[in-house]
């Protein structure tokens, strides 16, 4: 499809895509767009072959990833996202969804996920399934009180830290946790 020919509903989206120089979609396997004041990104289900995308530092309050099957590495941080669904983005790697106003995050379908940045959002339910691949999880400063992660010898780093955890759950993660970077 041509990108010429796309209906962008925000003009600054609509920009950064026509600066990258590319004639058609499926060209675009990078799409960078930080702090460009982006309010919508209708018109981003064309970009099929998006293997990374970079929508930092916008006005984003929602987004539709379901067309962006082949994405790898999402930086969505500094938004003001309530809700995301990744369920078909099962090929991410990296994530990145930091400062912004989520209060649940389902990652089962996302096995292949390495390195998640959720910090500073309004989490009160992370859901893992079986990300055995995962060996950095950033989650400080949300509102979680319990959270069930994956057995996984992968991991390394695992920052939890304020967070209203229950005292159990804080016993446990010390005790299971030994030998990895901890911060709860």
């Amino acid at each position: 499809m041509k990108i010429a020919d796309i209906e962008f509903e925000d003009e600054n989206f609509r920009e950064c895509v026509l600066d990258l120089g590319f004639e058609t979609t499926e060209e675009v396997e990078k799409l960078i767009c930080r702090n460009k004041k982006i309010q919508s990104t209708k018109g981003l289900e064309n970009f099929t072959n998006l293997k990374l995308l970079d929508l930092t530092r916008n006005l984003l309050d929602t987004i539709d990833l379901s067309a962006n099957v082949l994405l790898e590495e999402l930086f969505i941080g500094n938004n003001t996202l309530q809700t995301i669904d990744l369920t078909k983005n099962i090929n991410l790697t990296h994530l990145e969804i930091f400062i912004n106003e989520l209060s649940e995050l389902d990652l089962t379908n996302n096995t292949k996920l390495e390195e998640i940045y959720a910090n500073k959002n309004e989490l009160d339910n992370v859901i893992f399934g079986d990300n055995t691949q995962l060996v950095d999880i950033r989650l400080s400063n949300n509102e979680l009180e319990e959270i069930n992660l994956p057995n996984n010898v992968n991991l390394e780093k695992c920052y939890l830290d304020d967070n209203p955890l229950k005292n159990e759950v804080i016993s446990e993660f010390k005790s299971n946790f030994d030998n990895i970077e901890l911060r709860i």
